[in-house]
């Protein structure tokens, strides 16, 4: 499945590719590799809800950003067209943020 380096694959990993391939290098069956990652989600969501930074190891660093609401109603003018317009409020929101571990960007180098 893997692709030589430099090379980008044609298409991402579908869920079930990733287990199967999880699944027959650890020699454990699929519903349990399966067991195993939802547990992982479960705890990654419950650590990144209580705003605490998370770290697959070996993997990547993730982190919530919380941004506040901005209010619209500006008038502003677009730069391609001239055209004026009128902005719109834009609701607070959640970002997760995710970054690779050096030991990450080491082995793709």
């Amino acid at each position: 499945m893997a692709k030589a380096a430099g090379k980008p694959a044609k298409k991402a990993m579908t869920k079930s590719a990733f287990v199967a391939e999880l699944a027959e290098k650890t020699e454990l069956s699929k519903k349990q590799v399966d067991a195993v990652l939802e547990g992982v989600v479960d705890i990654v969501q419950a650590q990144l809800k209580k705003g605490v930074k998370f770290t697959l190891p070996g993997l990547a660093r993730l982190s919530v950003t919380k941004k506040g609401a901005v209010k619209g109603g500006v008038e502003k003018t677009n730069p391609l067209n001239g055209q004026k317009y009128v902005t719109k409020d834009k609701p607070a929101s959640v970002r997760v943020s995710m970054r690779p571990v050096k030991a990450l960007k080491e082995a793709l180098n």
